[in-house]
């Protein structure tokens, strides 16, 4: 049976993934005065560079590909290939819509305001869809319906096995979507200041800042790393740090020269 506490953290999970976005828009837009299109223009950039884009050559290069395939099962080949691609599509992506299309938007707010769309759109489909549809597999499991779909796909055990277990996975998943967002922030914000300057080394520091942060969730992902708390502390850390870069940061954009 899916216990009470494991139904609480699943929609814990939601109401951070879902919610947290919902308020920061609300406050962004009173305090700092955010534009909507540009928090659009965020939201879009996550769904086509790392949704759809960034998943062309994962399919070929871990799928396909027999050899790179089998590289990649390399855990340190498979962290830097991982990671390495998490930043060049989204960075890319930042980079290209920012220069292009938000040429009339080129402020600090408005590099808040695309990580905040990229940000928390990525929460919402990560983690807040993803936990609506596994609320009804433990609704499922409940009932006892859910064992026919294990009989037809046996993998699916283990879901139900997490389903049973402990909660507190569940509410690191949510819990770290509040750090994704603070980091996807500080690297709008890094990429539009670059934008904004003229200055390409900033969009080449957040591919490898990108980079950085999702080494310890690919090690994590191939059993290098087996303690979670380990990957949600570092990026916990790195979180504080993107807040830090995003408070100090509003004052360059002021000093700074607007690109022409």
């Amino acid at each position: 049976m899916v216990s009470t506490s494991m139904f609480v953290a699943l929609i814990g999970s939601i109401v951070i993934a879902i919610g947290l976005p919902i308020v920061l828009v609300v406050l962004f837009k009173k305090k700092f005065g955010i534009s909507l299109y540009v928090l659009l223009i965020g939201m879009a950039t996550f769904l086509v560079f790392a949704l759809i884009l960034e998943n062309i050559p994962h399919v070929y290069f871990l799928t396909i590909n027999s050899s790179t395939s089998e590289w990649f099962k390399n855990p340190w080949l498979y962290m830097l290939y991982g990671g390495l691609m998490a930043g060049i599509f989204e960075e890319t992506g930042r980079l290209i819509m920012m220069k292009y299309v938000l040429k009339k938007y080129r402020g600090w707010k408005d590099g808040l305001a695309f990580g905040l769309g990229h940000g928390g759109f990525e929460a919402a489909v990560l983690v807040g869809i993803s936990s609506i549809s596994t609320i009804a597999m433990a609704i499922m499991i409940n009932n006892g319906s859910f064992d026919s779909i294990i009989a037809a796909d046996p993998s699916l055990e283990v879901v139900k096995e997490q389903l049973t277990g402990s909660s507190a996975l569940v509410w690191l998943g949510g819990i770290e979507r509040i750090s994704a967002i603070a980091i996807q922030l500080g690297l709008s914000i890094l990429v539009m200041y670059g934008v904004k300057n003229r200055k390409l080394i900033f969009y080449f520091l957040a591919i490898l800042i990108h980079a950085l942060i999702d080494f310890p969730a690919a090690l994590y992902q191939t059993g290098t790393i087996e303690n979670i708390f380990v990957v949600e502390i570092i990026i916990a850390i790195i979180a504080v740090i993107a807040i830090i870069w995003i408070v100090k940061s509003r004052r360059l954009f002021k000093e700074s020269v607007t690109e022409v």
